[in-house]
């Protein structure tokens, strides 16, 4: 029969724990640095468990197109992961952490969801009988980096400047933007001025959307075909000027944060 919750439950072997963190109104994922997020109700483990990762998503995360990013280190502080690690770049930042394959390989993702671990019942750790409040932890990259918003700390906010029709280049002889250039400023005639940040995606002169991070809050609203638009590069990139026009109302900017969600099946251990 059912029983109260303060005696062991015979009838349920597993638990379903889904860990969901948004940054809308913090910067831990732009930063790599630890959250906590309450649990609506206690969590009661009442006998010795085994914990498994059985999905992990993501909204507007890095590309994993470099080495550091080719990984999420996921760390849960309510998990005790004594996993051996044998790695020579990149073991104290492993160490404690799952491991989680970046699957987001495509700028198109950018303002979607990505399934990075659709696979079912991938072992993580053992877990003691215990209630559980919150679940505290960190998630970055290999070397202890963002793996959201660029390699810049302190952001929160991925942005698309998207419907570009044409770019002057008003100074400097680049060809395309890097992954990681950094900008000095964004003005527009709408009324935001964009401090420092970084462009997300190798971009050349000449796209129709360009991706970038500010630890500036913008307003979509100002960004309007009929701003001059205008970006300053910083010197150690290839410094240099362009504008951007459009035609009509085709220039729009995107502003959303990042999320992860994922999914831990817990499954008592007869």
């Amino acid at each position: 029969m059912y029983q109260n919750s303060g005696y062991n439950n015979n009838r349920n072997r597993k638990r379903t724990l889904i860990v969901d963190f948004d940054d809308n109104d913090n910067t831990h994922l732009g930063a790599g640095t630890e959250f906590k997020i309450n649990l609506r109700e206690p969590l009661i483990i009442d006998k010795h468990s085994e914990i498994y990762l059985d999905n992990f998503l993501t909204f507007n995360c890095n590309l994993g197109n470099t080495h550091n990013h080719s990984a999420f280190v996921l760390k849960i502080n309510e998990f005790n992961i004594n996993a051996g690690v044998a790695s020579n770049a990149s073991s104290d930042k492993i160490d404690g952490g799952i491991v989680i394959p970046n699957d987001n390989n495509n700028i198109d993702n950018y303002f979607g969801t990505v399934v990075h671990k659709g696979k079912k019942f991938n072992y993580i750790c053992d877990i003691n009988p215990c209630k559980l409040h919150s679940i505290s932890g960190k998630i970055t990259d290999l070397n202890g980096a963002p793996i959201f918003h660029g390699s810049s700390t302190g952001t929160k906010f991925t942005y698309a400047l998207t419907g570009i029709k044409g770019w002057i280049n008003d100074g400097g002889t680049a060809q395309y933007l890097p992954e990681g250039a950094v900008f000095t400023q964004i003005t527009t005639s709408g009324g935001d001025n964009c401090g420092t940040g970084s462009i997300l995606t190798n971009t050349t002169l000449g796209a129709s959307t360009i991706f970038f991070t500010s630890a500036t809050g913008l307003t979509p609203a100002h960004w309007d075909a009929g701003a001059t638009i205008q970006f300053t590069m910083d010197a150690d990139t290839g410094s240099y000027v362009f504008t951007l026009s459009g035609t009509g109302n085709s220039i729009a900017l995107l502003k959303q944060n990042a999320r992860f969600i994922s999914e831990f099946s817990i499954v008592s251990r007869e």
